[in-house]
């Protein structure tokens, strides 16, 4: 699946490394440029998404912006990242995980 250069990402569930991971890899592989997330971990999503742009090496590749939205609803982070300027226009993707 291609995901678009904005993702917002709504988690329903806790981030867990061994089964997460793949899909944030995608992303990093997909070149967006805007991981917004709000929900369940919400903070260990956006630090895992961090870590794995860094890379094991300490490389850093490919920079995305990272936006942890704790007290915000799904309609405001959308809203948000609509507005958030990147470098090429992207629709706004809600992922729910």
């Amino acid at each position: 699946m291609a995901y678009s250069g904005k993702i917002v990402l709504f988690s329903k569930s806790e981030y867990r490394s061994e089964q997460d991971d793949g899909f944030l890899r995608e992303l990093l592989q997909d070149r967006i440029e805007l991981f917004c997330v709000l929900g369940q971990d919400a903070d260990k999503w956006e630090d895992a998404l961090d870590w794995i742009c860094v890379g094991e090496d300490g490389s850093g590749q490919h920079l995305i912006i990272t936006t942890c939205h704790r007290n915000e609803s799904l309609e405001e982070v959308v809203a948000f990242a609509k507005m958030f300027k990147t470098g090429h226009e992207h629709a706004v993707q809600v992922v729910e995980r």
